[in-house]
């Protein structure tokens, strides 16, 4: 069930992590509905993978956090107009409200998805504020809040991230992991994640020259 084009299988960039029947499966098969815009569902089985990575370095965070926040931080876009989405997020971003709307929507998502599962009140509560400003919050209020950050922005890094965002931006390929490149420092909020990217940039860089 998991082979082929489900949610662990052939997208999935670093492993097939086999999680069908507990709870983060549950939660996949609803926020699935809202992941059909913008490549969501790609994205997210990437930023999976690397939230997986970051929580093997600290211990201390709470992965009934982290992982959930994973899988739904990006359903509010299926609320966003697909004409309106590429102005709210990338590297100008011209439409903070829209950018706005996404997270706050996602955050009422998230709530009835969590909700309709039983999940933790606590838990819930600390999900949907990763959630209501995951890309307009730079600074991160909470550990769970970093390693979420971080892996959503890791996916600019990888060569799919970055073979889909510099079509849809329109930035030429060379120019644009340059771009990156100058970014890490500034965007990283663990020097785990910052080695990522580099790891992840230099496979981009290299893909571009094949």
């Amino acid at each position: 069930m998991i082979e082929n084009d489900s949610f662990f299988g052939k997208r999935a960039y670093f492993t097939k992590r086999k999680i069908l029947g507990t709870i983060c499966d549950k939660i996949y098969e609803k926020a699935k509905l809202y992941l059909d815009t913008r490549q969501n569902d790609i994205h997210v089985s990437i930023v999976y993978a690397f939230a997986h990575q970051l929580l093997s370095y600290y211990p201390e965070a709470d992965e009934d956090i982290v992982l959930p926040s994973i899988l739904l931080h990006d359903v509010g876009w299926r609320m966003v107009p697909e004409e309106k989405q590429l102005d709210a997020f990338g590297p100008i971003v011209k439409d903070s409200e829209t950018q706005l709307l996404h997270e706050t929507e996602g955050a009422r998502i998230a709530e009835e998805i969590l909700h309709s599962l039983n999940y933790s009140e606590e838990k819930t509560r600390e999900i949907l504020t990763i959630i209501d400003g995951h890309d307009s919050r730079q600074e991160a209020l909470s550990l769970n809040d970093a390693l979420v950050k971080d892996a959503d922005k890791l996916w600019r890094y990888t060569p799919t991230g970055v073979n889909i965002d510099h079509i849809r931006f329109g930035i030429e390929q060379n120019s644009y992991l340059d771009w990156l490149g100058a970014m890490i420092d500034k965007w990283f909020l663990t020097s785990e994640a910052r080695e990522m990217a580099r790891e992840e940039l230099g496979k981009a860089r290299l893909e571009s020259r094949q």
